[in-house]
C-alpha cells in the first residue's frame, strides 16, 4: 500500500513541480510588464474568488470521498455542482446591484469587470469537485494533467496579454486556464459518469445525510481560506496594493513551490485514509505520522535557505521586487506550522470534526485580524506579520495535536 501511495504522490508532484516551475519561470517575466500595484490588484481578485470559491460547492466535494457506493459519490459530485452554480448566480446579482459601492478606491477597475468574480468563483468550486471525484476514481493522471494545464495555460497568457499592455492581463489569463481546464476534465468526466445513476432521489438523500459540510464546513472553510488567501486583503486595506503586491510575490515564488509537495501528498492521503479508518485505524495513524515526520525532515532546510537567501535571489527581478524576499522571514514559521499539518488535514472531515475545525478556523482568522488591527498604530509591516505568523503557528500546533489524540482513541 505504502509504495502504491509513494507512486500516485510522486505523479502528482512530478506534475505540479513542472506546472510550478512553469509559474516560477515566467514570473520575473511578468514583473517586467506587470506593476507592483498590478500585481496587487490582481492578489485582491485572486484572494476573493479563492475565499468564496472554496465554499462554493458547499463542500460537498469533501463528502464526494466519503460514501462506500460509487453510485452516491456520483450524485453528490452533480449536488455539488448544482451548489456551485446557485451560489455563484446569487454572487452575480450582488454585485450587480452593489458593485459601485462595494468596488472604489484602489478597486475601482472592477466596476465594469464585476462578472469576472462570480465566473472564476464557479469555475474554482467546479474544478474542486472535479479533482475530487478523480481521486476518488484514482484517476491521478488525470490529476496531474489538471495542474500542468492550468499553471501552463494561466502562465503564458498572462504574458501574452502584459506584452500586448493590457494591465488586467492576469485576470483574464486566469479565467483563460479555468475554462481550458475545465473543457479537458469534462471530455474525461462525461465517460465516467452513467447518466441512469443520476437520481433525484439520491441527490437529496445524500444531501440530507451530508448536511453538516453545508452547515459547518463552509464557514469553517470560509476563516481557513480568509486566513490562508485573505491576508493579501488586509495587507491592502492596512498598507496598500503595492505592499500587498510583493507579499503576493513572496508566496507565489516561495510559498507555492512548498504546496506542491503538501497538497500532492494530501490528496493520496484523503483518498488511503479514508479506506483505512474503516478498516486499520492504527496503520491510519503510523501513516499519518510518518507522513509528517518526512515532511517536517524536508521543510525545515529549505525553509531555513530561503529565508536566508529569499531577499538576495529576489533582487535578480529588481531592487523593489527584492523587499518581497525579505517578507518571507515573517511568515516562515506559520508556513512551517500550516505545511506540516496540511498534507493530513483532511483527518478533520474523516474524523467528523467539523465543528472543532469550525472553531478552530474562526480562532486563528481572529487572531490574525486582531493582530493587523492592534499594530496598525506602529505602521509596522514586520512586526505585524511576525504577530499574526506566530498565532497562525501556535494554531496549528494544537489542531495537529488534537486530531492525533482523538484518532488514538479510536484505536
Amino acid at each position: 500500500m505504502l509504495n502504491d501511495f509513494l507512486k500516485n504522490t510522486i505523479k502528482i508532484m512530478s506534475s505540479s513541480s513542472l506546472a510550478q516551475l512553469t509559474v516560477i519561470c515566467i514570473t520575473p517575466l511578468l514583473t517586467q510588464f506587470f506593476s507592483p500595484e498590478e500585481f496587487g490588484i490582481y492578489a485582491f481578485y485572486i484572494s476573493v474568488c479563492t475565499i468564496f470559491g472554496s465554499i462554493a460547492n458547499g463542500k460537498f466535494d469533501i463528502a464526494i470521498m466519503l460514501p462506500k457506493k460509487n453510485i452516491d459519490s456520483v450524485n453528490i459530485f452533480i449536488l455539488s455542482i448544482l451548489i456551485s452554480f446557485t451560489f455563484s448566480v446569487l454572487i452575480l446579482i450582488v454585485l450587480y446591484l452593489f458593485k459601485n459601492l462595494i468596488f472604489r478606491n484602489e478597486y475601482v477597475v472592477f466596476v465594469k469587470l464585476y462578472y469576472v468574480f462570480p465566473i472564476t468563483i464557479f469555475f474554482i468550486g467546479l474544478n474542486s469537485s472535479i479533482l475530487s471525484f478523480f481521486n476518488r476514481q484514482t484517476a491521478y493522471n488525470e490529476i496531474a494533467k489538471n495542474n500542468v494545464i492550468k499553471s501552463t495555460t494561466n502562465s503564458f497568457s498572462s504574458l501574452f496579454l502584459g506584452i500586448k499592455k493590457i494591465a488586467t492581463g492576469m485576470i483574464i489569463g486566469n479565467l483563460i486556464s479555468l475554462t481550458v481546464t475545465l473543457l479537458v476534465n469534462f471530455s474525461y468526466i462525461k465517460n465516467k459518469i452513467n447518466k441512469r445513476d443520476i437520481k433525484r432521489t439520491l441527490i437529496i438523500s445524500n444531501f440530507i445525510k451530508y448536511i453538516d459540510f453545508i452547515r459547518f464546513s463552509t464557514i469553517s472553510n470560509f476563516f481557513n481560506s480568509v486566513s490562508s488567501f485573505g491576508i493579501t486583503t488586509i495587507i491592502i486595506l492596512f498598507f496598500g496594493p503595492k505592499v500587498a503586491g510583493l507579499y503576493f510575490l513572496a508566496e507565489k515564488i516561495f510559498a507555492v513551490p512548498i504546496s506542491i509537495l503538501t497538497s500532492s501528498i494530501s490528496q493520496v492521503y484523503f483518498e488511503k485514509a479514508s479506506r483505512l479508518f474503516y478498516r486499520d485505524k492504527f496503520e491510519l495513524l503510523q501513516l499519518t505520522l510518518k507522513i509528517q515526520k518526512n515532511i517536517f525532515k524536508i521543510l525545515f532546510p529549505s525553509l531555513l535557505f530561503l529565508c536566508l537567501l529569499g531577499e538576495i535571489l529576489l533582487n535578480i527581478l529588481g531592487e523593489e521586487w527584492s523587499k518581497a524576499g525579505a517578507i518571507l522571514k515573517f511568515i516562515s514559521v506559520y508556513i512551517l506550522f500550516k505545511n506540516i499539518y496540511s498534507p493530513i488535514s483532511h483527518i478533520g472531515d474523516i474524523l467528523n470534526k467539523q465543528k472543532q475545525l469550525l472553531l478552530f478556523n474562526f480562532s486563528i482568522f481572529s487572531f490574525q485580524v486582531i493582530s493587523f488591527v492592534a499594530l496598525n498604530n506602529f505602521n509596522d509591516l514586520k512586526l505585524t506579520l511576525l504577530t499574526s505568523s506566530f498565532f497562525g503557528a501556535v494554531h496549528y500546533i494544537l489542531l495537529d495535536y488534537y486530531m492525533k489524540k482523538e484518532l488514538k482513541k479510536m484505536i
